[in-house]
């Protein structure tokens, strides 16, 4: 199914639903075993299918709202020994389940490589274009000014200081996330943008970490250690 990504910019998630009749079922499926939380939540994978969808325009439709929609579907906690094998979980369930929900297994195939590659815990360069543009898409979720406010209901749950009053920016010392959420920006979220597949998903990655680069800036000013952007 063909139909111009400026139609499907900025559609809700309902709207998004109507433009293949499986659609619906997917998203029934996914509410019925995904545990959400702040951070992977509705809006989440409303927004990674919209920027999936703008990350590879010549994929069909359908298969870029089923990726989405699917990808957080086996959703463990970021301390769960087991995070990094969620996506390989979340894959072998989609290839599994979209056949009953009226997807060829071709089809089903090519979303569970999507799903399976997107994730950053797992390391994998994505094998198809689907798959690019869908880790794009839940990356760029974690930048900008979303990103900023992920990072924190992320480190509130797990009840991690904010930052490390001594050493705020990891000057002298290795960055430790999982005492600090403002380490996070340092191991993960500041060197996101270089690893991104697309080039809308890789435009747009700059921008949101150049708005990320002035939170920080703009909570140097607030504790008095001023952030020494690079």
């Amino acid at each position: 199914m063909s139909i111009p990504v400026a139609e499907t910019a900025s559609l809700s998630l309902d709207k998004l639903l109507t433009l293949d009749p499986r659609l619906p079922g997917v998203w029934a499926w996914v509410q019925q075993h995904m545990t959400p939380d702040a951070a992977h939540d509705e809006g989440h994978l409303h927004r990674v299918a919209l920027w999936t969808r703008r990350c590879a325009p010549q994929e069909p439709v359908v298969l870029a709202v089923a990726a989405a929609l699917t990808h957080d579907v086996v959703n463990l906690p970021k301390n769960h020994p087991q995070r990094a094998q969620a996506s390989t979980l979340a894959a072998q369930a989609v290839q599994q389940v979209l056949p009953d929900l009226g997807f060829t297994p071709a089809q089903a195939h090519e979303v569970a490589l999507a799903v399976r590659d997107h994730s950053f815990s797992r390391g994998a360069v994505p094998a198809t274009p689907l798959g690019a543009a869908l880790q794009d898409a839940d990356r760029l979720d974690a930048l900008g000014a979303l990103g900023v406010m992920r990072v924190a209901a992320v480190g509130g749950h797990l009840g991690r200081a904010i930052f490390d009053a001594a050493d705020p920016w990891c000057q002298q010392r290795e960055p430790d996330d999982q005492a600090f959420t403002v380490d996070h920006f340092f191991t993960k979220l500041l060197r996101l943008s270089a690893s991104f597949q697309t080039v809308p998903g890789r435009a747009e990655a700059q921008r949101r970490t150049a708005v990320m680069h002035a939170f920080l800036t703009q909570l140097g000013e607030e504790i008095g250690v001023p952030y020494p952007e690079p």
